[in-house]
């Protein structure tokens, strides 16, 4: 995996670089200070990731994702986060961010989240989630369920396999993982994905995971 990292300071560049050395299937092929270099090294390399901070001058990291996002849509971006950035945050899910981790998150949950936007899917680190699905509530993001029916096991929203697939997806576990454990194909699983949104009308997996916290599964 190349990767591309995005920070205006230094310290933060170095600590992840150092991180990431350490792994054999990721190589940092670039760093920028701010949104407006990000771009510039983005017209001569091709990075599978960015590591994208939120705070930087001259271009932020959710104008700078919006502008990869529409000019690269292939690449996935991270957004690295400190629990005082939720309207930024909410911004960056808007336009269209793959994950995000908080900047002191260990290594490992840095990989994992790295690994998981890499196979298309969306790794939220827990302990900034509930404050994502509070925000969207309040905003009246995240469709509420029925008055009727409350209680996801018996919700006819969805089926007892769809429950299954869901707690998957609130572990962070790729389509592959969950497959092999549910001893279905990777393909069934992406369709009982594409049911759950359409049942909840919800747009992409980003708003399926955070709408999936939101009933405690």
């Amino acid at each position: 995996m190349n990767i591309i990292i995005a920070d205006d300071q230094l310290i933060v560049r170095e600590g992840l670089k150092m991180v990431l050395s350490l792994q054999a299937d990721a190589k940092v092929i670039g760093e920028a200070a701010n949104g407006q270099e990000l771009l510039r090294l983005l017209a001569d390399y091709s990075p599978d990731v960015i590591l994208m901070d939120i705070k930087m001058p001259l271009m932020n990291g959710i104008e700078a994702t919006k502008a990869v996002k529409e000019g690269y849509p292939g690449v996935k971006v991270i957004i690295l986060t400190t629990f005082n950035d939720r309207e930024f945050i909410l911004a960056g899910l808007k336009h269209g961010a793959d994950g995000y981790i908080l900047k002191d998150s260990a290594s490992e949950d840095i990989m994992a989240a790295i690994r998981s936007a890499c196979e298309g899917n969306i790794m939220l680190n827990p302990q900034i989630t509930r404050e994502l699905v509070d925000a969207l509530n309040s905003a009246g993001t995240i469709h509420s369920l029925p008055t009727e029916s409350r209680t996801p096991t018996v919700s006819p929203w969805l089926t007892p396999r769809e429950l299954e697939v869901a707690k998957g997806i609130m572990e962070g576990k790729s389509n592959k993982t969950i497959s092999n454990e549910l001893f279905i194909t990777e393909g069934t699983v992406k369709n009982y994905v594409s049911r759950m949104l359409n049942k909840l009308e919800l747009n992409n997996r980003t708003e399926l995971t955070l709408y999936l916290q939101k009933l405690n599964i």
